[in-house]
């Protein structure tokens, strides 16, 4: 049985980090290309968002890389192609753009369990802002008008992906001091039961998770909330 892969979350695609981790990523890939999976469904929606996501995919791994979708997405052709494109893939990067969107998208349509699977058969992932925050464990969805008084300003969790699962991200949030990371920390209390390591990856910063649960940190170093 393979190792579990290995991931990389980074915490913006500006600056050196990413640029750093994706080397990383595919730096044992010898003799041919690198084979790119790609999932925007956190652009799902954004026409400007999803061109810059695509162009940056293009350009950072310097392959083509190959876009797979899933039910709701426009042009979802089906899940059996999807999981094709996944299979064969070194690494298989999930673009940010909104993590409550990505992250609902991917589990009603199942294609968490095809990520985690991937992990599991050693397969690579990367994730980039709400990317990374997507292959963690949890995050929040915050009403546009919360009731007055309602607890935590009306924000519910929103269980993500869960390719790395005793872990929640925040992502480029150090100038609010990490405030919804906070929230989130909150609600998982309140939840009960055990809690994942909670961290906020800065612009420039991100870490890498092997294949046991180890981090290692790249760049500009992680706010640490638990």
């Amino acid at each position: 049985m393979a190792d579990r892969g290995t991931v990389f979350l980074i915490g913006s695609a500006q600056g050196a980090a990413m640029k750093a981790m994706v080397k990383r990523a595919i730096r044992g890939i010898t003799g041919r290309k690198p084979r790119v999976a790609a999932t925007y469904a956190a652009m799902h929606g954004s026409a400007k968002g999803m061109s810059f996501m695509v162009t940056m995919a293009a350009k950072v791994f310097g392959v083509d890389v190959a876009r797979f979708t899933v039910p709701g997405e426009h042009g979802h052709a089906s899940d059996a192609a999807s999981k094709k494109i996944i299979d064969e893939a070194d690494v298989i990067f999930v673009a940010g753009g909104d993590p409550v969107a990505g992250a609902e998208l991917l589990r009603s349509s199942g294609a968490d369990a095809w990520l985690r699977d991937a992990r599991q058969r050693g397969q690579s992932l990367l994730g980039v802002s709400a990317g990374s925050m997507m292959l963690a464990a949890w995050w929040a969805k915050w009403p546009d008008d919360p009731p007055p008084g309602a607890p935590f300003d009306g924000a519910e969790l929103v269980e993500c992906a869960r390719v790395v699962g005793d872990l929640v991200v925040d992502c480029h949030a150090e100038e609010d001091d990490w405030v919804e990371l906070r929230t989130v920390d909150k609600l998982l209390t309140a939840r009960g039961g055990a809690k994942p390591r909670l961290l906020g990856l800065p612009n420039g910063g991100g870490v890498i998770v092997d294949g046991e649960g180890n981090l290692e940190e790249v760049g500009v170093a992680p706010f640490v909330l638990r």
